[in-house]
C-alpha cells in the first residue's frame, strides 16, 4: 500500500472532460488555431485522447517551479500549467489542459537529524507519508513494476502502475509513475506523474511509459542550495 500512496495522490488530482467547441470528425487532428493551453486537445472528436497523443509525440521542454530551483521536464511544454494541488502541499505541481489530462508533482521534504537519506529511505518515507492521505479514496490498483533509470552519474528507482477510482456514477482510470532524487543534502525528493486515461488506457500509459523512459532522466536541477521547503 505504501508503495502505491504516491500515486493515488496524484490520481486524486487528476479528472477529466470534454471542450464545448465544436468538434472535428472522428480520425481527424484538431484545427492547429484551436490547440491551447486550456485545451490542448482542440477541436478533435475526442480532444482527451488528442491531447495524450500530443504527450507522446511532442518535443520535450521544461517549466520551472517558484523558487526556480528546479527544471522539470514534460513534453508539449508550453500547454502545461503551474497550479497547486488542493488539500495535498507539493513543492511543485503542473497540470495539462483545463481539464487535467495529466498532472506532474514534486515533493521535497527535508530529512530530520539521525534518519537515513539514502533513495530507498525516501521513497519509503514519502510512501509513508502519502498512505493516510489515499485512505479516503476507493481506490483499486495493479501491481507495482520497479525500473531503473540513469539520472547523472547514479541510477533512481521508478514505480510504474495503473489506478481505477469508482465512484456511485464514475470509475476512472489512471496510469502513474513516480520516482525518488539525490538534489540536495539532507532532503527527500520525489516527482510523479499521473495520466488520466477516460476510454483510451493504451494511450495513457503510453504517456506514462515514455516518462519513464525519457523524462525522469531530463529533471535538471538550476539551484545547488537547498530551496526554501
Amino acid at each position: 500500500m505504501r508503495r502505491r500512496s504516491l500515486a493515488l495522490a496524484l490520481v486524486s488530482a487528476v479528472s477529466w472532460g470534454c471542450a464545448s467547441v465544436p468538434k472535428q470528425p472522428p480520425g481527424t487532428p484538431p484545427s492547429p488555431e484551436t490547440i491551447t493551453r486550456e485545451e490542448p486537445g482542440g477541436d478533435a472528436h475526442d480532444p482527451h485522447l488528442a491531447a495524450l497523443k500530443r504527450l507522446v509525440d511532442e518535443p520535450w521542454g521544461y517549466r520551472q517551479d517558484r523558487q526556480e530551483a528546479l527544471h522539470v521536464p514534460m513534453p508539449d511544454s508550453p500547454n502545461w500549467r503551474r497550479v497547486r494541488f488542493y488539500g495535498m502541499p507539493t513543492f511543485a505541481a503542473f497540470r495539462y489542459g483545463d481539464a487535467h489530462h495529466a498532472v506532474i508533482g514534486v515533493w521535497v521534504r527535508a530529512v530530520e537529524e539521525g534518519q537515513p537519506d539514502d533513495l530507498a529511505s525516501c521513497l519509503a518515507n514519502f510512501e509513508a507519508w502519502g498512505e493516510p492521505r489515499a485512505r479516503s479514496f476507493r481506490v483499486k490498483l495493479d501491481p507495482a513494476t520497479t525500473s531503473q533509470v540513469k539520472f547523472g552519474k547514479e541510477k533512481i528507482t521508478v514505480r510504474s502502475l495503473d489506478a481505477r477510482i469508482d465512484s456511485l456514477f464514475k470509475r476512472s482510470s489512471y496510469a502513474a509513475a513516480y520516482a525518488a532524487y539525490p538534489l540536495w543534502p539532507r532532503t527527500c525528493a520525489v516527482v510523479g506523474i499521473a495520466v488520466a486515461a477516460g476510454d483510451s488506457l493504451e494511450t495513457a500509459r503510453l504517456v506514462r511509459d515514455r516518462y519513464v523512459k525519457e523524462g525522469f532522466k531530463k529533471l535538471t536541477r538550476i539551484s545547488s542550495t537547498v530551496p526554501k521547503l
